[in-house]
């Protein structure tokens, strides 16, 4: 049973005034007395008079809601960004709804149809599966508002938050190298996305600058972002079949990150004794395993407050900006025991 709250109506019928006086009063509008206003103020106070939302959303054609597009909720860093969302959408009196993809395409279609009709705009990380981005280029064309965050989209003019990725994988691969492993893997998530080929871009020409060839056989990718443990787990036992084994990964995908440290403890394999391991990677106990993990943290609340800030800015203008802002944010590279030096390990 639902409980009926008092309506506009109800107080004009109880205070034997017009529907439109109530209404003004509530308003402040200047067209009504000092004397009215407080009776029907008082009056509604008394009854706990609540506005109906979606009837001041017709009216103002915004229900101050933002949608959130994200591939997994109990990822650290999809988390990390939602806090970073709700901090700044609650300050500026912003209500979230969240829609998961479990990175597939088809979810991520019917993510953007559901929300598109139920908040003022969007925040936007693409699926592992996306290629296609025309359900976003078509909602952009009806001047829906939208941002894209981490994992964005080269082809829609609007603002976007991401990671300095190339730089957090020349680092990290520039660092292996100085330890001593020449012979370095890179597993990455799905081709289709951009944050995936500027990591890789980064691993290459960090091995090239230290005249290192890269080798074609220990690239790999995990085209659903690992989602799956069997989908790391396959691509390691690849790596580890061959004649000339990796000595060192570089796992660019949180997931996948955790899943390679979750293979070679569960199969005996010493870290970085026999190989070393160092990913991006925001999950929280990194520093409390043993051995520990190194990592490359992104600033996933920092993402997210940038992201909603670039939303309410374009929900708070008349018209479209001309130019759009790239927010850059550059990871830290956080060295741990499961990638510190080879020669002292050997002996």
């Amino acid at each position: 049973m639902k409980f009926q709250s008092i309506t506009i109506k109800d107080i004009a019928k109880d205070l034997k005034l017009s529907v439109s006086t109530i209404s003004r009063a509530l308003r402040d509008s200047h067209e009504i007395s000092r004397e009215t206003k407080k009776l029907v103020m008082d009056y509604a106070k008394k009854m706990n008079y609540r506005p109906n939302p979606i009837a001041l959303s017709l009216q103002t054609k915004r229900n101050k809601s933002i949608g959130i597009i994200i591939s997994q909720i109990s990822n650290s860093f999809c988390s990390q960004v939602i806090n970073g969302i709700e901090s700044v959408a609650y300050e500026k009196g912003y209500q979230i709804s969240i829609v998961q993809t479990d990175e597939s395409y088809k979810r991520e279609v019917e993510a953007a149809d559901y929300l598109s009709s139920r908040v003022d705009g969007l925040l936007i990380s693409l699926a592992s599966e996306t290629k296609d981005i025309s359900h976003f280029q078509s909602l952009d064309i009806q001047g829906m508002p939208m941002v894209f965050f981490d994992r964005v989209t080269t082809k829609i003019a609007t603002h976007k938050t991401i990671s300095d990725n190339y730089q957090g994988a020349y680092k990290a691969v520039e660092h292996l190298i100085k330890e001593g492993f020449t012979k370095i893997a890179f597993i990455g998530g799905s081709k289709n996305l951009d944050i995936v080929q500027e990591r890789n871009r980064g691993y290459i020409e960090a091995l090239k600058d230290n005249q290192i060839k890269p080798l074609h056989q220990y690239i790999k990718y995990c085209p659903l972002g690992g989602i799956h443990f069997s989908e790391t787990e396959k691509v390691l036992k690849e790596l580890l079949r061959l004649k000339e084994k990796p000595d060192a990964i570089l796992s660019c995908w949180d997931k996948v990150t955790a899943d390679c440290y979750r293979y070679f403890r569960d199969n005996s394999i010493k870290m970085p004794e026999e190989i070393a391991l160092i990913g991006f990677s925001n999950f929280p106990l990194t520093d409390y395993v043993c051995p520990s993990l190194s990592v490359i943290q992104q600033q996933s609340e920092g993402i997210g407050i940038k992201a909603a800030t670039q939303l309410i800015s374009l929900l708070e203008k008349k018209r479209k900006p001309e130019t759009f802002d790239m927010e850059i944010l550059m990871p830290e590279l956080i060295i741990r025991a499961s990638s510190k030096n080879k020669e002292t390990n050997v002996r």
